[in-house]
């Protein structure tokens, strides 16, 4: 009996585990990924590392548009671990007939969380202006 409720709650435990949701925030845009990667990587270098960077200092960014996955990405790094695990990933695909920009990381958790959700959801809906 003892064998058979153990079961039992490894099993619920392990449905309620696939039921979780998405480690990512994810937009639609309407643009094509390469022409939404290539938008959002002049808002980045603009906003988050020109003169408007306040929040980013300690970051750096690295694009990877030209993808041979067909994945144009951008990376945000720690300026001191410049081959380290990126922060942020800002990842433009097709999927499905549709565009897809996905943004997962440890930094969407941290007080920048809004300000980048907030300027990438502007960005991806085709408006370039720092907030």
């Amino acid at each position: 009996m003892p064998l058979r409720l153990a079961t039992a709650g490894i099993i619920a435990f392990s449905l309620t585990a696939c039921a979780t949701s998405t480690d990512y925030l994810e937009y639609r845009p309407k643009d094509r990924p390469q022409i939404v990667a290539d938008r959002l990587l002049s808002a980045v270098r603009t906003c988050w590392f020109g003169d408007n960077g306040n929040g980013f200092s300690g970051y750096a960014y690295e694009p990877e548009l030209a993808s041979h996955t067909n994945r144009p990405r951008i990376l945000i790094v720690r300026d001191d671990e410049p081959g380290g695990l990126p922060r942020l990933v800002i990842e433009a695909s097709r999927e499905k007939s549709r565009t897809s920009v996905k943004l997962f990381g440890p930094l969407l958790a941290t007080p920048l969380g809004p300000r980048i959700q907030g300027d990438i959801k502007r960005w991806t809906s085709g408006q370039s202006d720092c907030s």
